[in-house]
């Protein structure tokens, strides 16, 4: 027996969240199933992990959240999991190594995956600054992407300015200052401020970041009677007739019990990983499926707040509310070409030091030589096709790892002393922003999985989104890149109805 809807999704992160609130939105009678792996991790299906009433998984979020470094909040991230040393098991629920799935990522050691209802979008910082340049792509209507943009920028809520409503922070306009002096911009409308941030400020209480639960409400509280999740299945293949996705089927991962699924429109949003895997799974490869895999390089660093050059003393450092990790967040912009990096500074307290994280993330190459590895021999731990990644920088990508170091040094030392030993280039995978994996393109020429709606070359029904389908090198945070070709995605499911 196969149950039958009008769409399917595979994912609920923010752009599986973000599909089905924008076809629920243009189709208000469609019916749409949406697919899940993973189990709630809070006791709020998709909410973020900031808002958690569970006052322990609240705190060791926000314990690792002051620690500011992406691959220690990975590594920390497992602790909120089933997992018991690296032996996964199917009830497991957070993030985690995808190493821990049995795949070879030697190569790409900082890669992780999420495993819970909301994906990473229950766990991420919440940072939405928008693409810029090069980072556009060229073959989309700039007056639509603006739109379609803006349109994302409201379902993630962003918004910039303080991350606590009330509370008067001295220290931020001198931050801006000695970065805009250190880090100069020719266009005032990318010198460094205020972090896009999704989510909302509020008066006395932690920034309320957005997660899926917020994009698409009726998906998680069960208010849209047309609407249906179901949560621990795992979709292993797609079955395909005549140019088009017949069915789906999936596993629940405690009884084992398969289940077909039909849709007459289905859209695969796991994410830049286990999308491209699953329809490896499926018999459907395209030569660009899981090439170009790309991320921007991670330089972490921290440096202690020198308040005295700003006139000021400890005294001065605000307080932020009980559970929100960080007194300000900042963003020093890319500007293209000449500059095709950006900083994402988080301002905080940390075992008694007032500290300004200094994160850089800059563009490396687009290569056809970054890729995963499918294998039809050998499975990972829940069955799916083994994934080997080869992934290195280029001669041009050290250059510029370099040249970004040179950026960093420069608005650390504008803000204190930057010692050596803080400052790190975090391994491959690291930034959890992985692209290109099946990209979009405007021809079927064999660097690209998916048209510019985002439907696979040769299959009507079946469209892909998520981070994988981004086909430039970005050096924003990937959230709201991803989002912005989601609503454009989603207008084209929508008419696929």
């Amino acid at each position: 027996m196969t149950e039958q809807y009008d769409l399917v999704i595979v994912g609920t992160g923010p752009a599986g969240a973000v599909i089905a609130r924008q076809v629920h939105e243009r189709a208000p009678e469609a019916s749409i199933l949406l697919l899940e792996a993973g189990r709630e991790i809070t006791g709020v299906p998709g909410e973020h992990l900031v808002e958690a009433d569970e006052s322990a998984m609240n705190a060791s979020y926000d314990d690792l959240m002051r620690r500011a470094r992406q691959i220690e909040y990975v590594k920390g991230a497992v602790s909120m999991t089933e997992i018991e040393g690296d032996a996964w098991k199917p009830e497991s629920t957070g993030v985690f190594p995808a190493a821990f799935l049995g795949h070879n990522f030697a190569q790409f050691p900082g890669a992780s995956i999420a495993w819970n209802i909301g994906g990473m979008g229950v766990h991420w910082t919440a940072a939405t600054p928008w693409p810029y340049a090069e980072e556009i792509p060229d073959f989309i209507d700039r007056a639509e992407w603006d739109a379609d943009q803006e349109v994302a920028r409201g379902l993630l809520r962003t918004s910039v300015g303080p991350l606590v409503a009330d509370m008067d922070n001295p220290f931020t306009e001198p931050i801006f200052a000695a970065l805009r002096e250190a880090v100069p911009s020719p266009d005032p409308e990318r010198e460094a401020g205020y972090m896009p941030m999704g989510g909302v400020a509020r008066a006395g209480a932690p920034f309320a970041r957005t997660g899926p639960r917020d994009i698409a409400p009726f998906v998680f509280d069960g208010s849209a009677a047309n609407v249906t999740l179901r949560t621990g299945v795992l979709v292993t293949r797609l079955e395909r007739e005549e140019g088009r996705i017949s069915a789906l089927v999936a596993r629940d991962l405690v009884t084992g019990e398969e289940t077909r699924y039909a849709g007459g429109v289905v859209v695969i949003a796991a994410d830049a990983l286990r999308t491209p895997q699953l329809l490896w799974a499926s018999g459907i490869r395209p030569e660009a499926l899981g090439v170009r895999l790309n991320e921007h390089a991670t330089i972490d660093g921290e440096v202690e707040i020198d308040a005295a050059r700003f006139g000021l003393t400890a005294d001065d450092i605000p307080v932020p509310p009980s559970g929100e990790p960080f007194i300000g967040s900042y963003w020093s912009p890319s500007i293209g070409a000449a500059r095709p990096a950006h900083g994402q500074l988080m301002e905080r307290e940390f075992d008694g030091r007032h500290l300004l994280s200094v994160g850089w993330y800059c563009a490396t190459e687009i290569r056809a030589e970054n890729r995963i590895e499918f294998s039809d021999e050998l499975v990972d731990s829940v069955g799916m096709p083994h994934m080997t990644v080869h992934f290195s920088y280029s001669e041009a990508d050290l250059a510029e790892i370099r040249r970004t170091q040179a950026v960093q040094l420069a608005a650390a030392n504008a803000i204190g002393e930057f010692p050596d030993e803080e400052r790190e280039i975090q391994p491959p995978g690291a930034s959890l922003h992985y692209t290109g994996t099946v990209r979009m393109g405007p021809v079927d020429d064999g660097t690209s999985v998916v048209d510019t709606d985002g439907r696979v070359w040769g299959i009507d029904n079946l469209f892909l989104a998520g981070n994988g389908v981004i086909p430039t090198a970005l050096t924003c945070n990937s959230t709201l890149t991803g989002a912005t070709l989601s609503v454009r995605i989603a207008r084209a499911v929508a008419g696929a109805l």
